[in-house]
């Protein structure tokens, strides 16, 4: 059976490991007007000896620094395939720089590079733009299955999947193990937990401060604040509720309140207001904070020689909100789609390689000797992969929530939220107002009208 996977949404609240989706700029501004799509012949081109088929697949390095993700996935998907050879050309790590050449590229009706990977926001900008092949309508509906359905949703545009889940990130609870056994304090379950124990802590003289996260006006404040809205019950664009956010304005304001307070009672530093991910870990690692909002990378750097923090750092799932929550322990969702070149002449290759790499034995693979956290939902919460690290475990205590990059208007949509935040953050206007303005703005941004 084929055509669109099922969106399987319920509304604006995720239940359980439920994504609505992370981080990274737009396209709008480099697409300009949208494009016609190509589609691949029913007959893949061949190139190479004995008739092998050869794609080329654009990935920037990713993996262990010493272990290149790219190079043992190749080798092992030829052993399996050997009817096709892959190429692999490198993208660069620049996100913007990567976006803008493969829009360049593919508007040209360039045929290469067949497959790419690329943020999880991509998804619906390329999908309008016409710069990647719609997979819901080449790959079965089953195949779809295997992943957190909100993954899936935020890979799609108009109900239809354009980008298949390659990797997962997430973020997660940092805290320091010592400090709560010295006070006989549980690992905390609810952000009110954590501002009574950083309260704690702080009295007891054995942290500056409790909480370090990312506040600075960049997409990562987006991230976060998307966190704390769906924690209060809703979502930055009121999605699956008729009105847009106007309908969640009530949970804007309870999840800006709560934000806000965290620096108005000192729970965390004026200086919030300028920190992204590498001053929230240096403030964590350097034994300032208590606890630390961050992704899944923070744990080893937070862990490895040079950190003062070092053997007593823990790791969880994002906390709920108890006053104004509905107990759901959002966390953004971050990563890598792999996309198809809609103008590929070697579609039937294409897909055969983006299925392989998002099947469940190179899921596997990738988190043994990658830790890259799992799309396929059975093999993340598998006992094989969780004993793997304290990030895998945790990251099953997560309810996923992706920002909406469903719009091709995302960019407007997360400049407004960030912007507005930490606009309030600084003192610039109160967490009522900054909820009635953002919301505003959501609306205008989804409407595609200029803000």
């Amino acid at each position: 059976m084929r055509g669109s996977p099922p969106t399987r949404s319920r509304g604006p609240v995720p239940r359980r490991r439920r994504a609505r989706l992370v981080c990274a700029v737009g396209l709008v501004s480099v697409l300009g007007a949208a494009c016609t799509t190509g589609g691949g012949g029913a007959a893949d081109a061949r190139s190479g000896d004995g008739g092998r088929t050869t794609i080329t697949w654009q990935a920037a390095p990713f993996g262990d620094r010493t272990d290149d993700a790219r190079r043992y996935l190749v080798k092992a998907f030829e052993r399996s395939h050997p009817d096709i050879s892959v190429d692999v050309v490198s993208a660069p790590t620049n996100v913007d720089t990567n976006r803008a050449g493969l829009a360049t590229q593919i508007m040209g009706q360039a045929s290469t590079p067949d497959v790419y990977n690329g943020d999880v926001s991509w998804a619906a900008q390329f999908a309008s733009a016409g710069l990647a092949l719609p997979l819901g309508e080449h790959l079965p509906r089953r195949f779809w299955d295997r992943f957190d359905p909100a993954t899936v949703r935020g890979a799609s545009y108009k109900g239809t999947a354009y980008g298949v889940p390659l990797t997962l990130d997430q973020s997660f609870l940092y805290y320091r193990k010592d400090l709560l056994a010295k006070h006989h304090l549980p690992v905390p379950t609810s952000w009110e937990q954590v501002a009574e124990q950083s309260r704690t802590l702080r009295k007891a003289g054995d942290a500056d401060y409790g909480l370090a996260w990312q506040g600075a006006s960049y997409e990562g404040l987006t991230c976060v604040a998307n966190e704390f809205v769906a924690a209060a019950g809703g979502s930055l664009t009121g999605e699956g509720a008729r009105g847009g956010s106007a309908r969640h304005e009530r949970q804007l304001r309870t999840a800006l309140g709560f934000m806000n307070g965290l620096l108005e009672d000192h729970i965390s530093p004026k200086a919030t207001t300028t920190f992204q991910e590498p001053q929230s870990l240096q403030a964590f690692t350097g034994g300032s904070a208590a606890f630390m909002r961050n992704w899944a990378y923070a744990y080893d750097t937070a862990d490895a020689e040079g950190s003062k923090v070092r053997g007593k750092v823990g790791v969880t799932a994002m906390p709920a909100l108890k006053k104004g929550g509905d107990g759901t322990r959002a966390s953004t969702v971050g990563g890598w789609n792999v996309y198809v070149n809609p103008h590929t002449r070697r579609q039937k290759a294409a897909l055969a390689f983006v299925s392989w790499l998002t099947g469940p034995g190179t899921q596997r693979m990738m988190a043994e000797r990658s830790s890259t956290i799992p799309t396929v939902d059975a093999v993340r919460e598998s006992p094989r992969v969780r004993r793997l690290s304290p990030v895998l475990r945790a990251s099953t205590g997560n309810d996923l929530v992706s920002r909406p990059t469903t719009s091709p208007y995302y960019t407007q949509i997360s400049q407004a939220t960030y912007s507005g935040v930490n606009s309030m953050l600084s003192g610039g206007s109160s967490p009522s107002d900054a909820a009635d303005r953002l919301a505003g703005e959501i609306d205008a941004a989804l409407a595609g009208r200029r803000l």
